[in-house]
C-alpha cells in the first residue's frame, strides 16, 4: 500500500472515530486468532438499540476492493447487524458493492452514504470475539492512560522548572540587591 493509500485511510478511520462517540469502538479487530481482520467495528451499548453493531471495511483502491469476498468478510458478517464499505469518493459505484454490503464514501470532511447497509441478524459473540473487541477497543483506553501519564509527567516538569526558575530568579535578585549601593532616602535620620 503507498503513502497516499495509508494516508487516506488513516484519515477514514479518524473521521469514523470522530462520529462514534456514543459508541465503542475498535480498530483492526482481529477474527480467527488474527488470520482475518476488519478495519473498523462498533458496538451500540445500549440495549435499546439492540447492542448494534457496524462493520467498516476501508478500501481505498480499486484492486483491494476486488480482491474482497463474502468469505473474507465472513468474521466481520457474522457478528455485526451492518456491514460497510468506506472508501475515497467515487472508487466505486453503489452497485459494485455486494448485496450484503452497504457504501459510505468519505470526501475528506464528510460521508456520504451511496447505498445503505443492508441490516441482519447477527450471532451472539463468543469468547475469541469478546476478548478481541476487549484487546483492540482497549486501546483507546490505553492511549489516554498514557495521554495521563504523559500529562502528569509534563506537569511534574513544569512545577520543577518553576521551582528551578524561582531558585534562579531569586538568587539574581539577591545579587543584585547585594551589588546595589545603598541610598539613604532624605529625612531619614
Amino acid at each position: 500500500m503507498g503513502e497516499a493509500s495509508i494516508t487516506a485511510a488513516t484519515d477514514i478511520v479518524e473521521a469514523l472515530i470522530s462520529i462514534s462517540d456514543n459508541c465503542i469502538w475498535a480498530t483492526e479487530l482481529a477474527f480467527l486468532g488474527g488470520a482475518r481482520r476488519i478495519d473498523f467495528f462498533t458496538l451500540q451499548p445500549t440495549a435499546s438499540q439492540q447492542f448494534r453493531t457496524s462493520a467498516y471495511e476501508i478500501k481505498v483502491s480499486r484492486a483491494d476492493f476486488r480482491r474482497d469476498s463474502r468469505e473474507k468478510q465472513d468474521h466481520a458478517l457474522r457478528w455485526s447487524d451492518r456491514f460497510w464499505y468506506v472508501t475515497p469518493t467515487g472508487l466505486i459505484a453503489p452497485s459494485e458493492a455486494p448485496e450484503w454490503a452497504g457504501l459510505m464514501e468519505w470526501d475528506g470532511k464528510a460521508f456520504r452514504v451511496k447505498r445503505k447497509a443492508p441490516r441482519r441478524s447477527k450471532a451472539p459473540p463468543d469468547w475469541e470475539f469478546i476478548v478481541s473487541m476487549l484487546r483492540f477497543s482497549g486501546d483507546c483506553r490505553r492511549d489516554i492512560g498514557m495521554m495521563k501519564a504523559q500529562l502528569s509527567f509534563m506537569e511534574h516538569q513544569l512545577r520543577r522548572q518553576k521551582r528551578i526558575n524561582d531558585t534562579r530568579n531569586q538568587r539574581n535578585l539577591d545579587r543584585w540587591s547585594r551589588a546595589s549601593p545603598v541610598h539613604p532616602h532624605k529625612g531619614t535620620t
